[in-house]
């Protein structure tokens, strides 16, 4: 991907992926933004441009890669409701949306985002499989041809007082033929053409999706020619309202009652969107972080402002309210999307439909559209994730079978909260179980037990804490330690100190260590070596964390130790700095086993290393990995010494490789006046000339003239928000000297060899 001078990535870098995905997710949005629209009581055209602004503009001030944004079904009922609450004026409504969108940038200044950290991820990997449940559930009909209900509505119990189950009942019962047999041929379509695609190269850039939606209206306008007993009315169409021409658009927009600014009711409404809006955003945005293969984090507090100026936006100009949408999320991804890009083109050809295209896009079959949020819905809620859910024990398989069925009957803001109740229980009854850690040294002449006291002890620890202090046995040595406790309630202590005279009469020799006495001032016995046994237990403690990992680990996996001991495969060869902040398996999520890495200051790639060099040579030839990556991280100490003209002794003549970064690079970090700013442009561009240096090696040239399949990436990690960030560097494009200078060939050797 080229960069720009900022070090920003290419918009357009995939652009045929993101066109495809962007493509699909246009023909989904489609009767979705129309549908929510009718089901929210509000104009046809309302919900259109929605989705157009949930696309250019939130798509392009988002910090997410892959979120779509436009109407939310989690939204009819308070768009309803909204409505019906300033006296069905819909001009007053939207100065409630306008003023809901002031109130979610101001939500994104204050930092609210750091809500959606506190979502546990089995309650998210529950609302996508609910979603996907639900989409399959809701677009059987569709498929059968029962369209009497609009697209979008997602609630179990309807207001005409039918609900999911009865409704796929009637379509059953009373099925239109013509469009279960664009549903059936739309199938086929759908996976021939997937299959096809693996084995055709050519086919890849055409979407499944955009194949089945063409056959399905070819087919419909066969049938209205010749068969016309299956040809489908335009209720079992897309029903897009027509523009004559643009100078109709006018005509369309509706501006916001201003005079209504002072009504109450006004600003009961627009509290009310911008807290459910910006909770479903923060809900959506974490389950499409889940989903992205590339597992990047969205900045929530940036994506906030972007959906707050989205609403002030549509509130300004006629549109219902947006939020960012699983089902075209998800949509999105499983379609290929590689960046943002997708959601700006998707919103491009809402935008363009409504304008050009309105009269051919109502010959599109819902019963098409049914079969791909069918499949989508399927990807969603593979069988193979709820058993993968359940092998993660029963603390990770209750909350997310309780958030699926939840979801399911309610709706995703009340199902979430009932999945977060569920999964509060478990982190309560664990933190009860982990409030200390007991270990037990036994010796002729006594009994020595130690309590390690965790991080927080809270009044939710009294209970266990107490009744373990009164089972000790009489006789011993007991140490109560408190090293690790950032925090310890005062109804702690005071069991603690109670236990105190009790262990007076229990012939208890009772000691304390280091945060204990020194925080809360509880009295040490005389000639207590607490400074000593804080020492030998915080090494200790090294050896006790090892036998409760290897405890988790066999608990999760009984064979994971031996099928470890079988040998490694790692696909990726991992090169990072040395600093203890940036543990690569941690920030990837990555297990022992799928990782090679080498670590040294400021990530370095010297090609005069021979300790790196071989390092390099191993993984690429002999483990055969299919990715390197270079990790740099913001803040990093070598990188901050290199900027400096201090004496550091020896490892400035490590340094020395990055003060070469600085002199390549110098107009450009000169020109930058702000210190920090130039710090982490600095960071970067260390980054890019050890990813250079990379390319640079006869390791990796070599592999390359094999055909190896070999990639090389460069990545920033920050440490402040815990984001790695795909720096996107491909040398060929940045360094025009690569190919004149550096590139080596290997057909001497190769004919030398035969």
């Amino acid at each position: 991907m080229k960069n720009n001078q900022a070090g920003a990535p290419d918009l357009f870098a995939h652009f045929r992926d993101d066109f495809r995905s962007g493509l699909v997710v246009f023909l989904v949005a489609l009767p979705l933004c129309l549908g929510i629209a009718l089901a929210s009581g509000a104009p046809l055209f309302s919900g259109i441009l929605s989705g157009i602004i949930g696309g250019l503009v939130v798509g392009s001030l988002s910090g997410s890669s892959l979120s779509i944004s436009g109407p939310a079904a989690g939204l009819t009922v308070i768009v309803l409701s909204g409505i019906h609450r300033v006296d069905n004026h819909f001009e007053t409504f939207l100065l409630a949306v306008v003023i809901a969108g002031i109130l979610q940038i101001i939500l994104g200044f204050l930092r609210a985002g750091v809500i959606s950290l506190f979502f546990p991820s089995a309650v998210i990997r529950g609302m996508l499989a609910a979603i996907g449940i639900i989409l399959i559930l809701k677009q059987i009909p569709h498929a059968l041809g029962d369209d009497k209900d609009a697209e979008g509505e997602f609630e179990f119990f309807q207001l005409d007082g039918e609900n999911t189950l009865t409704e796929i009942a009637n379509a059953i019962g009373d099925p239109q033929f013509g469009a279960v047999l664009i549903s059936i041929v739309s199938i086929v379509a759908l996976l021939s053409w997937d299959i096809l695609g693996k084995r055709i190269r050519s086919l890849q850039f055409i979407p499944a999706s955009l194949v089945v939606v063409l056959v399905g209206t070819m087919l419909n306008i066969i049938f209205s020619v010749y068969i016309p007993a299956l040809a489908l009315q335009p209720l079992h169409m897309v029903s897009l309202p027509v523009i004559k021409g643009l100078q109709d658009v006018p005509n369309l927009l509706v501006f916001p009652d201003f005079s209504q600014i002072a009504n109450p009711k006004v600003y009961i409404t627009a509290i009310t969107i911008a807290i459910v809006a910006s909770l479903e955003t923060l809900l959506n945005i974490e389950a499409t972080d889940k989903l992205d293969p590339l597992k990047r984090r969205t900045p929530a507090n940036r994506e906030l402002k972007a959906q707050g100026v989205g609403n002030l936006v549509a509130g300004l100009i006629g549109g219902i309210p947006v939020t960012s949408v699983i089902v075209r999320s998800s949509t999105n991804i499983l379609s290929g999307a590689k960046s943002k890009l997708s959601a700006i083109i998707h919103g491009v050809l809402l935008l363009l439909s409504v304008l050009f295209f309105a009269r051919f896009m109502n010959y599109i079959p819902l019963a098409s559209l049914a079969v791909i949020l069918i499949f989508v819905g399927y990807k969603l809620a593979k069988w193979e994730i709820f058993q993968e859910m359940y092998k993660l024990g029963l603390s990770q398989f209750l909350p997310f079978v309780v958030t699926v069925v939840a979801v399911i009957f309610t709706d995703l803001l009340i199902g979430i909260g009932i999945g977060m109740i569920v999964g509060i229980f478990f982190i309560l009854r664990e933190n009860l179980k982990t409030s200390y850690f007991l270990t037990t040294k036994i010796n002729q002449k006594n009994r020595h037990i130690h309590i390690d006291l965790s991080e927080h002890v809270s009044f939710l620890n009294k209970a266990s804490i107490a009744e373990i202090l009164e089972n000790l046995p009489d006789n011993s040595t007991v140490e109560i330690d408190g090293t690790k406790s950032t925090f310890i309630d005062h109804d702690v202590l005071e069991v603690i100190k109670d236990f105190q005279e009790t262990a007076k009469a229990k012939n208890i020799t009772l000691g304390f260590v280091n945060q204990i006495n020194r925080t809360y001032n509880i009295k040490l016995p005389e000639n207590h070596n607490h400074e000593h046994i804080h020492v030998q237990n915080t090494y200790q403690q090294l050896l006790v964390n090892n036998k409760k990992w290897v405890a988790e680990k066999l608990n999760m996996d009984p064979d994971f130790f031996e099928d470890m001991a079988k040998g490694q495969q790692p696909r990726f060869f991992f090169i990072s700095c040395s600093d203890s902040r940036v543990h690569p398996n941690e920030i990837t999520g990555t297990q022992p086993g799928e990782m090679f890495i080498h670590r040294n200051v400021a990530n370095l790639v010297v090609n005069t290393d021979l300790n790196f060099m071989s390092v390099l040579q191993y993984a690429v030839e002999v483990l055969k990995v299919e990715h390197i990556i270079v990790c740099g991280h913001y803040g990093c100490g070598g990188v901050k010494a290199a900027l400096e003209n201090t004496y550091h002794g020896l490892i400035d003549k490590w340094l020395l490789n990055i003060k070469d970064v600085y002199r390549l690079h110098r107009a450009e970090l000169d020109a930058i006046t702000e210190p920090d700013e130039k710090f982490k442009r600095m960071v970067e561009l260390n980054i890019r000339e050890q990813v250079y240096n990379i390319h640079k090696t006869s390791v990796v040239q070599k592999a390359w003239s094999s055909n190896a399949r070999l990639r090389v990436h460069g990545w920033v990690y920050d440490i402040r928000e815990g984001i790695v960030k795909d720096l996107q560097i491909r040398p060929e494009d940045i360094f025009y000297e690569y190919g004149h200078i550096y590139k080596l060939d290997f057909k001497e050797e190769e004919n030398s060899g035969q």
